[in-house]
């Protein structure tokens, strides 16, 4: 994510409505179905919107592939 300066008007507007819409509930049942399904030595976020952002848009799972 870039870090943009703050907004105003429209798009202060339109950012306070995306931020209202973020269910920090969903957030903790997506973190735990990962987990489920990459095992549970996976390192579990930080609660928030941008540690789950920053978790996700890493890609790797830090642990070893097993057969």
């Amino acid at each position: 994510m870039a870090n943009r300066g703050p907004s105003y008007g429209l798009s202060r507007e339109v950012q306070e409505k995306i931020e209202q819409k973020y269910d920090a509930d969903l957030e903790s049942r997506l973190v735990e179905w990962i987990l489920v399904q990459c095992g549970d030595d996976l390192e579990r976020p930080e609660p928030g919107k941008q540690n789950f952002q920053k978790w996700l848009m890493s890609g790797t799972v830090g642990v070893e592939y097993r057969e």
